[in-house]
């Protein structure tokens, strides 16, 4: 294989991953690395964040770096730590699900994309669409971030707050499969939902069919489903990913992993082989944070072009998804070039949400 081929293929499989970038300010040796690795997608993490100036800064610096489909996430549903300190707080899924309008979803979801967008963010890895689980400390935590549990309602919530935020140009992501008591478990256990095909369809996956018509985007979870694949947790199993979202719920968006570097799917399996096997299963796209992980899976990607392990066909499908996603939520040209006008009024939007939210808890038994 001749030098020029495989430089083309390592930036076909650059495209094929989002990753991280340490600290406030896109250094020279980093922004070297992302352009020569045909990288286009970047997660920003709470290390990355200090101010507002700081943030324009370096989403304007990786924009230049990712080119003009550049696709730059943030993760506020899995981290709330994670959302810039200094804009308004919205109410919580929670909060809106008690309330119940879904107008006030969906401008709350508008408000938040106003501002990230702003910020020049373009894709938010949010909501979550797991159920409010039932009993315990970690059914107490997980309540606050789930649209309620009963399933049409939840997704009906969910749904309106998703329209919102994509109406202002900033793509959603429907997280997908993550059981309400996942944080009592241990850092390095994959969890088990222990619940028959029947349960997972009436209850469960409610809002993840209603979300497949309306989400940009859905994210796996590194969750073991036995009535789906009683081996694979769902981020790398072919079952969930082809069989179940695409050819079962029809879902044409994009298919992202949950971060690949964590200590849940690392004690199992090498990096680069598990962004291998997470794309080849069915994701668009595989999110590797750390660098070491995200060189190691770029070569496992660029390896497996070159053998036919990935067909290039198969390759050429996801990264047309991924090329129709950027062209249809574009980041925002240099942001720091733009003024948030509507700041004191989404301000004062969000501050009578969470007047309603609160009178709505008050009034719940």
């Amino acid at each position: 294989m001749s030098a020029a081929i495989a430089t083309d293929l390592r930036l076909l499989a650059g495209q094929l991953l989002m990753t991280g970038v340490a600290g406030t300010e896109l250094d020279a040796a980093t922004a070297q690395w992302l352009h020569e690795s045909g990288i286009r997608a970047v997660c920003l993490r709470a290390d990355n964040i200090a101010d507002k100036a700081q943030l324009l800064r370096l989403t304007s610096a990786l924009q230049r770096v990712l080119g003009a489909q550049a696709l730059i996430a943030i993760d506020t549903a899995g981290a709330p730590s994670n959302c810039p300190a200094w804009l308004a707080k919205p109410p919580t899924a929670m909060a809106l699900c008690a309330e119940g309008d879904a107008s006030l979803a969906y401008g709350t979801g508008a408000c938040v994309a106003r501002a990230l967008r702003s910020l020049g963010i373009n894709w938010h890895l949010a909501p979550l669409l797991n159920l409010a689980p039932s009993g315990g400390a970690a059914a107490a935590a997980g309540a606050q971030h789930a649209f309620g549990g009963d399933p049409t309602h939840a997704a009906a919530m969910a749904m309106a707050w998703m329209a919102g935020s994509q109406s202002e140009g900033v793509a959603c992501c429907a997280r997908l499969f993550m059981p309400g008591d996942a944080a009592a478990l241990p850092e390095a256990a994959l969890p088990t939902v222990a619940k028959s095909r029947a349960q997972l369809e009436e209850y469960d996956f409610v809002p993840f069919r209603q979300a497949t018509a309306q989400a940009a985007s859905m994210m796996s979870a590194h969750v073991v489903y036995p009535a789906l694949d009683a081996e694979l947790p769902a981020s790398l199993s072919p079952r969930v990913m082809q069989g179940l979202v695409r050819e079962q719920w029809r879902f044409d968006g994009i298919l992202i992993s949950d971060g690949l570097d964590t200590a849940s799917v690392r004690e199992r399996h090498m990096a680069g082989q598990i962004a291998l096997r997470s794309v080849t299963a069915g994701s668009d796209m595989a999110m590797v944070l750390e660098r070491p992980a995200a060189v190691a899976a770029l070569d496992a990607l660029a390896g497996a072009l070159a053998s036919g392990d990935l067909p290039l066909q198969a390759a050429g499908t996801r990264l047309a998804r991924l090329a129709a996603h950027a062209r249809r939520y574009p980041a925002k040209a240099e942001p720091h070039a733009q003024h948030y006008v509507q700041e004191a009024a989404d301000r004062i939007i969000l501050a009578e949400g969470w007047r309603r939210c609160r009178a709505a808890l008050a009034r719940q038994p």
